[in-house]
């Protein structure tokens, strides 16, 4: 990490966050939602299912 180059990717990923309003980890974007915090399986699928517009 003290490498500049891996700086500017970690500086970037933390410039995106803060946009997303992501402020801890994890986090999860499925198409155009944003869901902060941790999910069990089920409620990934059921994330996923919405995104791709099929029934969970």
């Amino acid at each position: 990490m003290v490498d500049p180059k891996w700086q500017a990717v970690i500086d970037k990923n933390r410039a995106l966050a803060q946009e997303l309003g992501i402020s801890g980890t994890p986090g999860f974007i499925v198409g155009n939602e944003l869901v902060p915090g941790a999910l069990d399986l089920n409620g990934l699928k059921e994330l996923i299912a919405r995104a791709s517009g099929q029934k969970p």
